[in-house]
């Protein structure tokens, strides 16, 4: 006789798994050996998963297919962050210090594009990424309590203007202690340390 487990009434949530990850698992292609996943990071569109290799895995959530691979030589990922109001931008820090910013080009079908490399963190730890909601903007928050915003330019809109274009780096503020937390909505930036939580106006 088979036995099936039984549900106390005081029990409010169930969880399943619906689907099978092994297509999934199949398509990130890790050596548990050699390569360790650092970071993970979602959106509409895509499931993000940075490596200690330094590399990014972009898998399309439909159908788990593995569609693109990002690599970065400054370093292993150690953060990642989708950009919430448009699937062809992700930004990942790496344990150097750096932030990088990348464009996908998906919809031009063409090669995904870095167009934006911040230093401004180099040296320390990253610890939040966060992307504005409504334009092309990334807030960093590192272990020793800096948080900046990175204001980003397009690669059509460097095209169109024909120059070299400046990625402003701004810095919002220097919290207490570690950054463990960055979320932003309109126009104000929470930023959480080990001590306390910061409400940043980050139009003024």
């Amino acid at each position: 006789m088979t036995f099936v487990p039984v549900i106390p009434e005081s029990y409010t949530h169930v969880l399943a798994e619906f689907d099978s990850l092994d297509p999934l698992l199949s398509a990130l292609r890790l050596d548990s050996s050699r390569l360790k996943c650092t970071s993970i990071a979602v959106s509409r569109k895509w499931l993000a998963f940075g490596s200690s290799g330094g590399g990014l895995n972009l898998i399309q959530k439909e159908g788990w297919k593995h569609r693109l691979f990002l690599s970065h030589r400054e370093g292993a990922i150690s953060q990642v962050a989708c950009c919430p109001h448009d699937d062809d931008y992700v930004a990942v820090a790496t344990s150097q210090g750096f932030v990088v910013v990348w464009e996908l080009n998906q919809e031009r079908r063409g090669k995904p594009e870095r167009i934006s490399v911040s230093s401004e963190h180099k040296g320390r730890k990253v610890t939040a990424l966060c992307w504005d909601t409504a334009i092309l903007r990334v807030f960093v928050g590192d272990h020793m309590g800096k948080v900046s915003a990175i204001k980003l330019t397009t690669s059509k809109q460097a095209r169109a203007a024909a120059t070299f274009v400046m990625f402003p780096v701004q810095t919002i503020t220097t919290v207490d202690s570690c950054v463990v937390q960055l979320d932003y909505l309109d126009g104000r930036l929470l930023v959480s340390s080990l001590t306390r939580s910061f409400l940043c106006d980050t139009e003024r």
